[in-house]
This record gives C-alpha cells, sequence and structure tokens, in this order.
C-alpha cells in the first residue's frame, strides 16, 4: 500500500520549482489549512496529507497534494464524488477498460488545470492556477511520478450488491455512482436531514445511484437509489426505525418495524413513490420513483439474497 511518507518529487520540472519542503497535515491541523474542507476528508478515514508548492514565473503557482487514506475504497469514494473531467491514464502500462455497468472504472480525470486521481490508498490533487497545453502536460507528468507504479484497486465491493437488469426498464447513470460512510456526504448527493436519520458512521457503507428510464420521456426525472450496509443486522433495523420517525413519521404507525432480517415496501410520497428494504444488515431505499412499479423494477437490481448477511 502506497504511502504519502515516501514519496519523492523533484525540486524542478519543466521550469518550475518547488517551494521548500512540504507542509505535513494530521487530524490536528487540517481545519487550519482548509477551513470548512476538513470535513469531507475525515468523513473518508483521512490519515495524514502532504503539501508541495510549485513556483514559476510570471507568478504562477501549482499545488500538489497527496492525501494518506486509510484504505484504497476511500479514494474511490473521494474521486466518485465527482464523475466530470477528462479521463487520463497516469500508468505506464495501457489504459485497460472494461465496460462497468455501475459505475465509471477512471482512476484519473483532468480539467481545467486540476488533476485529481486515485493511487492505492493516496488521493491526488494538482492545480495550477493558469491553465496552458504545457501547464497540463507538467501536471500529468507529476501524477505519472506518483501514481504511475500503483497496482490497479477494484472498486469498494458493496458495488457488486447492484446487478443491473438488462429486462429493466431502468438503467444506472454510472456518472452518478458515489460512495460514502457520512450523513454530511450523504447530504450533498441526496439531502435527507440536518441530523444523522441513518445513523451513519466509518463502519457503514453506503451507495447512492441513480435511475433513468432506458426509453426517456422528455422532462422524465432520475429515480434516486441509496443502499447503506452495517456492522450487524439490528443496526440495519435500528436505522429504519430513525428513518421513518425522523423523515416520515406520519406513516411511522404503518411500517412494519418489529425484529425481522427482510422487510420491503413503498408509499407514495410528495415527489413520487419511496420504496424500502431491509435485508439482513443491508437497508435500501429508492426515492423519487414515478410510480410503485418503477420501486419494483429499481428494487429487483439488488442481489442481497447471495449475500451473507449478520
Amino acid at each position: 500500500m502506497h504511502s504519502n511518507q515516501e514519496i519523492n518529487l523533484p525540486e524542478t520540472i519543466d521550469g518550475w520549482k518547488v517551494e521548500g519542503p512540504p507542509q505535513r497535515i494530521d487530524h490536528t491541523t487540517i481545519f487550519d489549512y482548509m477551513d470548512g474542507g476538513g470535513e469531507l476528508y475525515l468523513a473518508y478515514k483521512f490519515k495524514s496529507l502532504l503539501v508541495y508548492r510549485y513556483n514559476r514565473e510570471p507568478e504562477e503557482e501549482m499545488l500538489v497534494e497527496i492525501y494518506q487514506m486509510e484504505t484504497p475504497d476511500e479514494t474511490f469514494g473521494l474521486l466518485s464524488l465527482d464523475w466530470t473531467g477528462e479521463p487520463v491514464n497516469l500508468s505506464s502500462a495501457p489504459a485497460v477498460r472494461s465496460e462497468n455497468p455501475v459505475c465509471p472504472d477512471y482512476t484519473a480525470l483532468y480539467g481545467e488545470g486540476l488533476l485529481r486521481a486515485r493511487a492505492d490508498s493516496l488521493y491526488l490533487r494538482i492545480l495550477a492556477s493558469r491553465e496552458t497545453p504545457d501547464v497540463r502536460e507538467t501536471i500529468l507528468k507529476l501524477g505519472k511520478i506518483l501514481a504511475g507504479k500503483s497496482p490497479a484497486q477494484p472498486p469498494p465491493a458493496i458495488l457488486d450488491v447492484v446487478v443491473p437488469s438488462t429486462d429493466s426498464a431502468w438503467k444506472i447513470r454510472p456518472d452518478r455512482t458515489a460512495y460514502f460512510h457520512s450523513h454530511l456526504v450523504l447530504n450533498s448527493l441526496y439531502y435527507l436531514s440536518h441530523e444523522n436519520i441513518l445513523n451513519l458512521n466509518h463502519s457503514t457503507e453506503g451507495l447512492f445511484i441513480c435511475f433513468e428510464k432506458k426509453e426517456r420521456q422528455p422532462g422524465s426525472q432520475l429515480a434516486k437509489l441509496i443502499v447503506i450496509h452495517y456492522p450487524e443486522a439490528p443496526a440495519a433495523l435500528a436505522a429504519l426505525t430513525s428513518f421513518f420517525q425522523s423523515y416520515l413519521p406520519e406513516k411511522a404507525d404503518q411500517v412494519d418495524l418489529s425484529p425481522g432480517l427482510l422487510k420491503t415496501g413503498s408509499t407514495r410520497v410528495e415527489d413520487g413513490w419511496l420504496g424500502w428494504t431491509l435485508f439482513g444488515n443491508y437497508l435500501a431505499f429508492a426515492f423519487e420513483c414515478p410510480d410503485q412499479k418503477a420501486v419494483t423494477d429499481i428494487f429487483s437490481q439488488l442481489n442481497f439474497k447471495t449475500i451473507k448477511s449478520t
């Protein structure tokens, strides 16, 4: 597993010169470095950060941020929050693209002077104050120095829960798929409540996925799927109970919230149909479905029954 303590960046590259030793940041100083932005990285099991600053005349700056996260799943999660940009290959080996129906398989994205990349357990951000073709080339060179020898890492295992069906009228929008732990991150993807009503923390894993009709009509909306994996089944049931008591208290007495490993249902709400399904320590919700059949179609693309519940 890569460590940012083993990084050796060049002192000069293409006329750029590094400004002294890197700044070292940990949990105690991350908010001093980024006021307000630190919560995002802490939500993905942040360990440490190295910051290099490069300068080139006239007053050009380039910032290299190397985040050490606990696991490659965390770096996937950070990248998954925004799949926009130009996919780039930082490895010395030719890029091998597999067709992934659940999420893009990109490990690096470039756009407007910013490179974002995952390399094992490192998450990389390289940002230039001004973009030109030669600046882009330098950024990619630095990216290859940092990520070029990293072994390929699979996405988080929770993505295997979703098995797209060719028979369904609904298909996944891979460029909207995101992986998370924190309710703060979930709220940035799909707002539920300012409170942590699904009891999310570092011991839980979540997926946010958007579905669209294969034959979309003008003005049709996306349906949203949230899947949460809890450490044990009682925690998943407690989260379902908390959800209804907080999000839909008027319907809580109509839902079976007694102990049990399998529960499913749907109800009409303001913005369409809301569906839920509980299977052991997995809990899923479908939001903004146009009808009850859409809820069924979307849930049919979950393969909880092949997963051992706890």
